[in-house]
C-alpha cells in the first residue's frame, strides 16, 4: 500500500540509490530493476511507506533510564519506597530524577516533606506525566527559589509546581551528554522495530541544544530521519541535521489561568510565522480559541506560510471546527490518549463533550488536514496502539469516547503516514512513489483489513530508511 492515490496499490517495488526506483506489477518491477537486484519475499506481508510520528519528545524517550519511572507504581507508599532505595545510591548532593507521575494512578502526589523524608534530604524533581508541571522535594525547592506556580497550602508549598519546567530543568541540571547520546541509540531502534522512520522532536530546541541529537546522528546511532521543533527567536537552520522543524510556542493552563494571555500570544504566533510554520501547543478550550484568534489576526501572507499547526486540541468545541478549517491550520492530534487515558477523561468530565476530545472524523469532514502524533514518552510510544484507537474510539475498559469521531482504516493510516508527513512539510516522506524516499517498513497484519486490536499488535518484519535496512525481526 503505496499512500499515493496515484498508484494506491502495487506488488512490488523496487529501491535504488536510497530511493524508490518503480512501483507496480512483479514482471515490470523485474524488468526495470534488472537481473542482479536482490531479492526480498514478504511472504505474505503488507508494505507501507515508512510512519512518521511528528510529536514526540525524543529526548526525554532517550533518558528514561536515568529517571525513576513514576507510572510503574499503584500507590505512594510504593513510589516513596522506590525514591528510598534510589537516592541510597545517589552521589551526595546529587538530584534523584523521575518521570511520569500520575495523581490519578497513585491517589494524590507526594509532598515536598514527604520527599525530604524517603531521600534523606536529597534534592528530588518529578515531573508530571504532562510534563507541565513537577513535584520537588523540599531540598529541590530551596534550590529553585521563589517562583510564581509554586502551590502553597497553609502558606507552606506542597511540592507542586506549575509552569516553571524550564527553570527546574536548569536548576537540575543536564545529564551526561554522553547518557544522552547513547540513549537516543536506543530510542531510535525501539522506534525503528516499531516501523518509525522519521520522527520530530516536540521539545522547543535552539540550534545548539540539538548538539547530542547531532551527534547521535552524525555517529548512525539515529538512522531516523529528524526534525527539531524550533525555540522562539532561534534561527531556523536549513539543510542540516536535524531538520529544521515549525516555532513551538507553548501554553501553560494552570490554577492561575492562561499563560501566556491571549494578546500576548498572538503578538508571539506573529513573529513566529515571520519565519515559516508555527505550532501552538493548545490543550484546553481557551487556549483554542486564543490561537485561533492570533493565527485569523496574521496577514494572509504569512497565514500560507505553513503549514501552521495545533498540537493535540484535547477539547475542541464544535463551533471551533470550522474556524480551524477556515484558517488552513493542521491538527496534530494524539488518539493514542483516548485509550490510555481515556477513563480518566469520562469520570472527569460531562458525557455531552466526550466527542470534543481528541477529534478526528469532524474535522476530517471539515477539509482540515490531519496528523497523529504519539507525544512519547507522555504516550505509548508505537504509532499502532494510535492507529487502532483512531479507528475505536475506546479506553482501557473497552467503553467508547466519541463514537461519531471515530475513523475508516485507510483514513486512521494516513494519519501516520502522509498525513503525519505533510504536517512536517514533507510530502515526498510517508508515501511510496517512484523517484520518492525509500522509507518503508513491511507489517503483519494489513492495517487496511484487520480489526483495531489487531492492528494494535501490530507486528513490524523489517524497517528501510532511505533504502537501508535498519531493523528487522
Amino acid at each position: 500500500m503505496t499512500l499515493d492515490p496515484a498508484v494506491p496499490r502495487a506488488s512490488a517495488v523496487a529501491v535504488r540509490d536510497g530511493r524508490v526506483l518503480v512501483v507496480g506489477a512483479p514482471a515490470e518491477v523485474r524488468r526495470i530493476a534488472g537481473g542482479a537486484a536482490d531479492r526480498i519475499d514478504c511472504r505474505g506481508a503488507t508494505v507501507l511507506p515508512g510512519i512518521v510520528d511528528p510529536h514526540l519528545h525524543l529526548v526525554a524517550l532517550a533518558t528514561r533510564a536515568a529517571h525513576l519511572d513514576c507510572g510503574g507504581f499503584r500507590g505512594l507508599d510504593e513510589l516513596l519506597t522506590a525514591i528510598r532505595l534510589r537516592a541510597a545510591g545517589l552521589p551526595s548532593g546529587a538530584w534523584l530524577r523521575g518521570e511520569g507521575l500520575d495523581e490519578v494512578q497513585l491517589g494524590g502526589l507526594p509532598t515536598a516533606a514527604e520527599l525530604d523524608r524517603a531521600s534523606a534530604g536529597a534534592p528530588v524533581r518529578l515531573r508530571h506525566r504532562s510534563r507541565h508541571a513537577s513535584v520537588l522535594s523540599g531540598a529541590g525547592l530551596r534550590r529553585l527559589g521563589r517562583r510564581p506556580g509554586v502551590e502553597l497550602r497553609g502558606g507552606h508549598p506542597t511540592g507542586l509546581v506549575h509552569g516553571q519546567e524550564r527553570a527546574i530543568s536548569r536548576v537540575v541540571g543536564p545529564l551526561p551528554r554522553s547518557v544522552v547520546v547513547d540513549g537516543l541509540g536506543g530510542a531510535a531502534m525501539e522506534l525503528a522495530s516499531l516501523g518509525v522512520t522519521t520522527v520530530a522532536d516536540a521539545t522547543p530546541r535552539t540550534w545548539a541544544s540539538t548538539a547530542p541529537i547531532r551527534e547521535a546522528m552524525a555517529s548512525r546511532r539515529v538512522p531516523l530521519r529528524v526534525f527539531a521543533m524550533r525555540a522562539p527567536g532561534s534561527r531556523r537552520w536549513n539543510g542540516e541535521r536535524p531538520s529544521a522543524g515549525p516555532v513551538k510556542l507553548m501554553v501553560e493552563e494552570g490554577p492561575g489561568g492562561m499563560r501566556p494571555a491571549s494578546a500576548v500570544l498572538a503578538g508571539r504566533i506573529a513573529r513566529a510565522a515571520a519565519d515559516g510554520p508555527v505550532a501552538v501547543h493548545c490543550l484546553g478550550a481557551t487556549t483554542l480559541v486564543a490561537a485561533l484568534t492570533g493565527f485569523a489576526a496574521l496577514p494572509r501572507g504569512l497565514r500560507a506560510r505553513g503549514p501552521h499547526r495545533l498540537e493535540h486540541v484535547a477539547e475542541c468545541p464544535p463551533p471551533l471546527v470550522r474556524r480551524i478549517a477556515a484558517l488552513g491550520l493542521t491538527v496534530v492530534t494524539n488518539p493514542a490518549f483516548v485509550r490510555v487515558r481515556g477513563d480518566v477523561y469520562r469520570a472527569e468530565s460531562d458525557p455531552a463533550v466526550w466527542s470534543w476530545l481528541y477529534r478526528a472524523r469532524s474535522l476530517a469532514a471539515a477539509g482540515v488536514p490531519l496528523a497523529a502524533g504519539s507525544d512519547a514518552p507522555i504516550g505509548p510510544s508505537s504509532p499502532w496502539i494510535g492507529l487502532a484507537a483512531a479507528r475505536a474510539r475506546r479506553t482501557a475498559s473497552g467503553a467508547l469516547l466519541g463514537a461519531r469521531e471515530r475513523l475508516g482504516a485507510a483514513a486512521a493510516l494516513a494519519l501516520c503516514t502522509r498525513g503525519a508527513a505533510d504536517a512536517l512539510g514533507a510530502s515526498a516522506l510517508g508515501r511510496l512513489r517512484a523517484g520518492g524516499p525509500a522509507d518503508l517498513i513491511v507489517v503483519e497484519p494489513d492495517p487496511l483489513r484487520a480489526s483495531p486490536d489487531e492492528v494494535a499488535h501490530t507486528r513490524v518484519r523489517l524497517t528501510m530508511i532511505g533504502g537501508e535496512i535498519v531493523w528487522h525481526a
